[in-house]
This record gives C-alpha cells, structure tokens and sequence, in this order.
C-alpha cells in the first residue's frame, strides 16, 4: 500500500471546500456572477480515480501475495504428506523388525537349550566313563 506524501494530504485538507465549490472560496451560500451557487467539483474525478487505481493495485499485490503464499501452503502440505509417509513406512519397519527379534530369540533360546541339553549329555557321559574306568580298574570292558 502506497502512502501519500504529506504535501497531497495537506493541499487535500486545504482544499476540501473547493472540492464541490469551485476555487472562489465561497461556501452553499455564496454566488458568483452566474448567479447559481452550484460549482462543478475539480479534483474529485482525479482523485477518485487516484484512489480507484490504489485500490486496484493493493487489490492486484494482495492477490499475488494470497497466491504465492497458497503456493507455499500447497508445497509444505506436499512435503508434510511425504514425511507422514515415511513415518509410516518407518514404522511398519519397526514392526517387522521387532518380530524378526522376537523370532530370533525364540531360535536362539531353543538352540541355547539343545547346546546345554548336549553338554549335559556329554558331561554326563564322561562321568559314567569315568566310574566304569574305576570299576574295572583302568580298563573300559570288564
């Protein structure tokens, strides 16, 4: 919006009366040599067209400025949208990972417990071996 320098509104102010009434300075009840007391205004075409073209070009910047700033709006929606999306896709990742670990567990429990079960075994083995050595004084037959 384009601001009016001091000068036109003061020439303005100073001028409001002879607006409608002419430049004699006179008022509604003056008369000129006419005889008629109407005087056709002077500025008030160019100043309304001033104001019109004002008008229109605050109107043409808001405009332009409303669209640019729908541009925006519509572009950070898009990127918005593409963000909630990989949210998205990053959490089924995460669910599906979080399966894969609880099946791994279950793997790596039961293999924990065949590993102890054939430990056990062998340890238990070994040790009947050991007794059967004693009980035939050195030797695996008796």
């Amino acid at each position: 919006m384009s601001k009016r320098p001091a000068t036109m509104s003061t020439n303005y102010n100073s001028n409001k009366n002879n607006l409608f009434y002419g430049s004699s300075g006179g008022g509604a009840g003056s008369t000129t040599s006419g005889g008629s007391s109407y005087r056709p205004p002077i500025h008030y075409a160019k100043d309304q067209t001033k104001a019109m073209e004002d008008t229109t070009r605050t109107f043409y910047q808001t405009d332009d400025t409303a669209n640019k700033v729908l541009n925006s709006m519509q572009k950070q929606r898009g990127q918005i949208q593409g963000a909630h999306e990989d949210v998205h896709g990053m959490r089924e990742a995460m669910e599906r990972a979080k399966q894969e670990l609880v099946v791994l567990q279950q793997k790596y429990r039961s293999r924990k417990q065949k590993l102890y079960f054939t430990i056990f075994l062998l340890g238990l083995t070994d040790f009947l071996l050991l007794v059967r050595m004693f009980q035939c004084h050195g030797s695996f037959f008796c």
